[in-house]
């Protein structure tokens, strides 16, 4: 569990900071707060403090040199800093002090958490702190969506970042086996920055990301360039790289990244060739209800039910002389899709699916398809049951309580869990963020997007029913969370999903 100062000369705010977030549900066991800097200094003396946040103006010792005084005492704590003032001077200094953030009083709920969250999740991956802590920070936000505006455009103008292009892209890379990729990297970013703004960083899975910014983005012509630098490096057979679709505003880049990133997740990179070919636009409906489908057999703990649904989806599948072999393919997809939202932090699932458990092309007879998918679906649940009981029992437990939870439309806290349970939350929240990568409400959140889109295929349920029936108290921050968990509204989502529901299963 980790020990977290808060310190600034008003108790206000230090009041607000103690109850705007949910420090338990992330996995922290201590909060410490102190009203200037000295004070401050005196906590690190007692004990070990794992992310500071301080006011810049304070008596006795401000912000800036008590992190300055941090930096020496204890290199490892991460710092946030606090300041109402706005100048460009205060940016400066807090980048060149390596701060994960600066934020600008009043405080915003949203941001502070976001920030907070983040800073716990650099300390969660062990990732270094370094002078380009806070551009990483602000380029892993801006593409995962949980940026706002105000404060993306603030931190953009202070780091150089261009939000005012026409058009953006993200490239996602990733090495096949022991190569260095540094040649590769330098040699696509020579290449692409003639033309367009180019900023990258490395993702918690290793994979090296690029966002592009410009006039015009030609993905063909995109692909060109990359493998041009490839053949250059000799990286052709060693490297996978994903396009995601070009966008064309800068709050809209976390579309972009999604589908780069499940590209190259999603793909078979025992090819020996992994520039993969930019992707069509639209979203795989059937995928998704497959995917939805396949979790919750997955999960089901009787056998006999299990093996049961297992028959029913190859029925529906291959019935009424429907079968495509490219259910197949999509049946694969899903299962894939599925396996890697569950286990974040598990590697080479796509691979292990493709080596284990799909067969190396599906029949054209729908009676063979059949039994094809049958196999198929019980040698990917052997994967999946190998996951899950890599968790500690206490994890699993809590995964299905969650699952249970939130299916029967049930409000999910983690307090009261633990309380029912015998368990410190805080120690829950950190051993479950630990094991599983996700922060326990993130977890919670999925469960719940995952259950709404089951929801959806009943046309006649209203938007603002299915987000209060999955634990949401306002229906504008579901479609928020809907927005960064798929791309779209959704009101459009579920268009997309009926169509799809209508024309193949």
């Amino acid at each position: 569990m980790y020990t977290i100062l808060i310190v600034d000369d008003e108790e206000s705010v230090l009041e607000v900071l103690r109850t705007s977030i949910g420090w338990q549900e992330l996995g922290v066991g201590t909060l410490l707060s102190a009203m200037d800097g000295i004070a401050a200094l005196e906590q690190f003396e007692r004990c070990r403090i794992d992310l500071l946040i301080a006011d810049i103006r304070m008596p006795r010792m401000d912000g800036m040199e008590l992190i300055d005084r941090v930096r020496k005492l204890s290199p490892d704590t991460r710092c946030i800093l606090l300041t109402a003032y706005g100048e460009f001077e205060y940016a400066q200094a807090a980048i060149r002090l390596g701060v994960e953030n600066y934020l600008l009083k009043p405080i915003v709920k949203e941001e502070i958490e976001q920030t907070v969250r983040n800073a716990l999740d650099n300390i969660y991956q062990k990732r270094g702190s370094s002078d380009h802590l806070l551009q990483e920070n602000i380029l892993r936000r801006w593409t995962a969506g949980t940026i706002g505006e105000e404060e993306l455009t603030e931190r953009a103008n202070v780091l150089g970042f261009n939000l005012y292009q026409p058009a953006y892209c993200v490239l996602c890379m990733a090495k096949k086996g022991d190569f260095s990729t540094a040649l590769f990297r330098a040699a696509c970013i020579e290449a692409l920055e003639v033309q367009y703004d180019v900023y990258g960083f490395w993702d918690d899975k290793g994979r090296y990301l690029l966002i592009l910014g410009g006039k015009e983005i030609d993905t063909a012509e995109l692909e060109k360039k990359v493998r041009a630098a490839a053949e250059k490096t000799g990286a052709l057979e060693k490297m996978a790289v994903a396009f995601g679709v070009p966008v064309n505003e800068a709050d809209s880049l976390h579309i972009s990244c999604q589908m780069a990133v499940d590209t190259l997740e999603l793909a078979d990179l025992r090819r020996e060739e992994a520039i993969l070919p930019v992707q069509n636009t639209g979203t795989n409906y059937l995928a998704d209800l497959l995917a939805g489908e396949i979790r919750t057999l997955f999960y089901e703990q009787s056998e006999e039910y299990r093996k049961n649904g297992f028959g029913h989806m190859a029925a529906r599948l291959c019935g009424k002389q429907r079968w495509k072999t490219d259910y197949g393919v999509c049946l694969v997809r899903a299962c894939i899709q599925m396996l890697v939202e569950e286990f974040s932090l598990r590697s080479g699932l796509p691979e292990k699916i493709y080596r284990e458990a799909a067969p190396a092309a599906w029949p054209d007879a729908p009676e063979q398809a059949g039994k094809e998918i049958v196999a198929f679906l019980d040698r990917g649940w052997g994967i999946f049951s190998a996951c899950l009981e890599s968790y500690s029992p206490i994890v699993q437990r809590t995964i299905r309580h969650i699952r249970g939870m939130v299916l029967a439309g049930e409000q999910v806290s983690l307090k009261e869990f633990c309380t029912r349970i015998g368990m410190n939350p805080a120690y829950l929240g950190h051993v479950f963020k630990e094991e599983t990568g996700l922060f326990f409400n993130d977890y919670l959140n999925q469960c719940r997007m995952e259950r709404s889109i089951v929801l959806m295929r009943n046309p006649n349920r209203k938007i603002g029913e299915i987000a209060e029936t999955v634990g949401f108290s306002y229906a504008s921050y579901y479609v928020k969370c809907f927005r960064n968990y798929r791309g779209v509204s959704p009101s459009v989502y579920r268009q997309g999903l009926l169509r799809e529901e209508e024309t193949s299963l």
